[in-house]
């Protein structure tokens, strides 16, 4: 029997809005025209941090036709902070190939008055505890960005308990509700160019085309708070290497076509595709190392 010759399903652990949903949704008509089989996109969402996808694609049957759209988050951390998880993606599931990176952006709300990093340090020492933040989700990526940034600048802000995730806090942040927020960069990129936000700074290797404007924590002399957010595609564990191999090539060729490199440049992402399923697996065993030794220190458990 030739791979594949029915539709291939794959798991989208957050909402249609969500980064790795667009993503998703980028590159699924350019893999089925490779593969010649109709792409269908479920979201298992739910689950702190987004656990309920993963689960799901971990418990399928390793036979290439279902698929996970996996993030830094759901990924590498939640295996550190999240005892209940029940699943250990470096071993139930098996890395297709990294998609692409984009930037994590820390934004303030404009009454808050600061638009440097400093400005907000300073007024956070002068006034400790008065400033209020929006971590997305107990176990999201972005309360660690948070525990880090106040580990490593001996601050004290005030965590608003999360609600309704990423749409929680930009409703919040729009309204005034809360003061600081930290989330993907397609999340606030209209808000940010409308300057109904301001972006503090952006957690990731380089200053963005869309954020020039905007420059990033380790320029700013923090080091703490990682490189931002990653995606990638997901197998369970088990698929036999033919399947892979079709799997992972006509992925990485959805990666090149300029219309995707196109949609998700124009939300801040950098389409970087790893070369090989190896590749992937080297590269998620170390970030889930890097994340493991984030948390001890950010004391995020």
């Amino acid at each position: 029997m030739t791979f594949p010759d029915k539709p291939i399903r794959i798991i989208l652990p957050f909402g249609p809005s969500g980064f790795s949903s667009r993503v998703g949704f980028a590159l699924g008509p350019h893999i089925a025209e490779t593969l010649g089989q109709e792409i269908v996109f479920e979201h298992i969402t739910g689950g702190q941090g987004g656990a309920n996808g993963p689960r799901a694609a971990a418990e399928a049957e390793p036979d290439g036709y279902s698929l996970l759209m996996g993030t830094i988050g759901d990924i590498a951390l939640l295996p550190h902070i999240m005892p209940e998880y029940g699943i250990d993606p470096l071993t139930d599931l098996t890395p297709i190939l990294k998609i692409a990176d984009t930037p994590n952006i820390l934004i303030a709300n404009l009454s808050l008055g600061v638009t440097t990093l400093d400005d907000l340090i300073a007024a956070a020492k002068a006034n400790p505890g008065s400033i209020r933040y929006h971590a997305i989700n107990e176990r999201s990526i972005h309360r660690l960005e948070f525990k880090s940034f106040i580990s490593e600048t001996d601050i004290v802000l005030t965590e608003v308990p999360p609600k309704g995730g990423s749409e929680g806090a930009i409703e919040a942040i729009l309204d005034g509700d809360i003061d600081l927020t930290i989330t993907t960069g397609p999340r606030l990129l209209e808000s940010i160019q409308a300057e109904d936000v301001f972006a503090i700074a952006a957690i990731c290797p380089e200053r963005t085309n869309v954020y020039p404007y905007v420059p990033t924590m380790k320029e700013l002399g923090l080091t703490s708070t990682g490189s931002g957010s990653w995606m990638g595609l997901f197998a369970p564990a088990g698929v036999p290497e033919d399947i892979m191999e079709a799997l992972f090539n006509a992925a990485h060729k959805a990666c090149t076509e300029p219309d995707v490199i196109a949609v998700l440049a124009e939300q801040a992402a950098t389409v970087n595709p790893s070369t090989s399923p190896a590749e992937a697996l080297t590269f998620v065993e170390s970030e889930t190392e890097r994340l493991r030794q984030a948390c001890m220190a950010a004391g995020f458990a």
